[in-house]
């Protein structure tokens, strides 16, 4: 039997939040109880380090009980040099990456692992199902233990305060743009230098391709005038009727007549 984190794979939280949708099915209140959380109190970010967040999040049912939520960035580096080759996110000049749109993209894209410190985290099934290797979304060790009898279906992906993190983590954008500049400046700069060297090859090879389409126009045109004027030189009435005269002559066919430009002869069409 292979064991299924062999095949490691990585969510972002685009795709924890799909996963998190079937939640309903086990707690058709669950929005309710999101809700809760961010009426006692809400989130608060407490720490940054250069691949992890740490929040507080409080309880939504006991006030004044708080919990730590974990989240921790894969794959810096390659995620943020592949933002950094979309051109659509640069500014108007081209001179560089929009900051701003580079920061929300890369919270929208990047792989993640996330942990709350929460009983429900550990006994409801998200430590499970994010320590599965199509998600190998658990922040820490992973849990091996199925959630058999309170979540056998393994519905969701994480408890109520990760759910309120995930809904919230969209305005994090000013902290994010912070944060890769603190930590992450020099790989961006660097992203940025090989962009604009794959920019000017591509805007090189445009040029030389809509050069070489221009030259191959005027040459079409070149060919065109000559050709036009080629049979404009009798009138393209005369120049036809030489042109089949000959042919038929050519054929040994000799009964034929040329009225005003036009030949004909019987059973021929003019």
């Amino acid at each position: 039997m292979v064991d299924l984190f062999d095949q490691i794979h990585e969510a972002t939280t685009k795709q924890l939040q799909r996963k998190q949708k079937s939640i309903t099915r086990l707690f058709p209140t669950f929005p309710d109880r999101v809700q809760a959380v961010a009426s006692n109190g809400g989130i608060r970010l407490q720490d940054v380090e250069d691949e992890l967040w740490k929040f507080r999040v409080s309880s939504g049912t006991t006030k004044g009980v708080w919990y730590d939520i974990y989240l921790k960035f894969l794959d810096i580096i390659p995620t943020l040099v592949k933002i950094v080759k979309d051109r659509r996110l640069w500014i108007r000049d081209k001179s560089r990456i929009d900051r701003r749109k580079l920061a929300r993209k890369f919270l929208n894209t990047v792989n993640v692992q996330v942990k709350c410190s929460c009983p429900a985290f550990q006994y409801w099934g998200p430590a499970y199902i994010l320590s599965l290797g199509k998600y190998n979304a658990k922040y820490t060790d992973r849990e091996i233990r199925p959630p058999r009898i309170r979540n056998p279906k393994q519905r969701g992906a994480y408890c109520k305060h990760l759910a309120n993190l995930m809904k919230v983590l969209p305005f994090y954008t000013d902290t994010a743009l912070s944060w890769l500049s603190d930590f992450y400046e020099d790989e961006i700069t660097n992203a940025e230098k090989e962009a604009r060297k794959e920019f000017g090859w591509a805007k090189k090879a445009g040029k030389e391709l809509g050069k070489k389409k221009e030259e191959t126009e005027e040459e079409k045109g070149e060919e065109t005038k000559e050709s036009i004027q080629e049979k404009h030189k009798l009138g393209s009435c005369m120049l036809w009727a030489e042109k089949k005269t000959k042919e038929l002559l050519s054929k040994g066919i000799e009964d034929f007549k040329v009225i005003e430009g036009y030949v004909y002869f019987e059973g021929c069409r003019r």
